[in-house]
């Protein structure tokens, strides 16, 4: 076949992609780069349509064909697109980087900063986003994102900002309206926070984060036998959360439930045995119940774990006062 052939074939793939037949358009790009090895806009297309069915291997493999034809842009973005989504963080900046000595867009720096996400940097994941969001004031992803590196480092009202006006853009974005309720559980804003917690919950009534930080919300509001409720649902989700059963035995003891509080903080324990807070508020229930050896072999360990804790030390003295 000639150069023009290929072309042909080229084109015709592109004609059937737009119409979403992507198996016929697929068969054409591959026609297209058999007939011209060099066809390199074939090799490109074929490259982003196979990531779009998640044939990420070969994806991979169309863009380092096309850049043995040529570095460009699309291909070294590909390449770290192919990457990203094969969890290969690091290789995926690389190429990510490479793109920028060549050009730019808001979707090179959105998964930039999402692999900075992803590396526990998110100071640096902001400065991304940032860019990104200066390219494309309306990018949502990109606005709701900043927010959760905002809430990494604890920064709630920044945090809470960049939630807001996700939802600016699109009041009915999911993940920004249980990123706000979270937030401003997080940030001791209870009752603000239960309106868009019920809006996630109204929709997907088995979101386990959102049943989890709507318990957290009421049990600081003072509705401790409500929160339980919801710390169950969640469990009946996820049970394996330590934090979770965490919780939801430290609720229990509040509302003086102190058997059923032992059994969902042994729980927790088994579930996550380094969790202090677990190890802790079981102590306390076995003092509560004048169980004074099972309460020092819990502050024991933790002693072991973390000899400077506080609470342990507290509690130790606690039980001298006692005899124990």
């Amino acid at each position: 076949m000639t150069v023009n052939q290929a072309k042909k074939l080229y084109l015709k793939g592109s004609e059937l992609l737009i119409q979403r037949k992507y198996p016929e358009a697929l068969n054409y790009y591959r026609e297209a780069v058999e007939a011209n090895p060099h066809c390199m806009e074939a090799h490109l297309e074929m490259g982003y349509l196979l990531g779009t069915l998640e044939k990420y291997d070969q994806s991979l493999k169309s863009f380092e064909n096309a850049l043995e034809i040529k570095n460009s842009f699309p291909a070294f973005f590909g390449k770290g697109m192919s990457l990203f989504f094969m969890n290969k963080y690091e290789k995926a900046v690389e190429s990510f980087l490479q793109a920028l000595e060549l050009g730019e867009n808001e979707d090179i720096w959105y998964y930039l900063a999402s692999c900075q996400l992803l590396d526990d940097d998110p100071e640096e994941a902001i400065h991304s986003f940032n860019i990104s969001i200066s390219i494309d004031n309306d990018f949502i992803e990109a606005w709701n994102d900043m927010g959760v590196a905002h809430s990494i480092l604890d920064e709630h009202e920044y945090a809470q900002e960049c939630f807001e006006q996700s939802l600016r853009i699109d009041e009915n974005y999911l993940p920004a309206i249980y990123n706000l309720g979270a937030t401003l559980v997080d940030g001791g804003h209870y009752e603000d926070a239960l309106p868009y917690l019920d809006q996630v919950l109204d929709q997907d009534e088995k979101h386990f984060k959102a049943l989890f930080y709507k318990g957290n919300a009421l049990y600081y509001l003072d509705k401790v036998e409500e929160s339980i409720e919801y710390f169950k649902e969640a469990l009946i989700l996820e049970k394996n959360q330590g934090e979770l059963w965490n919780y939801l035995g430290y609720a229990q003891s509040s509302l003086g439930q102190n058997h059923e509080a032992i059994e969902s903080l042994k729980k927790a324990i088994k579930i996550c045995p380094e969790q202090l807070s677990a190890h802790l508020n079981l102590a306390q229930v076995y003092l509560e119940l004048g169980k004074l050896q099972n309460a020092r072999d819990l502050l024991e360990k933790v002693q072991k774990i973390a000899p400077e804790n506080e609470e342990a030390r507290n509690l130790m003295e606690m039980l001298l006062e006692y005899g124990a």
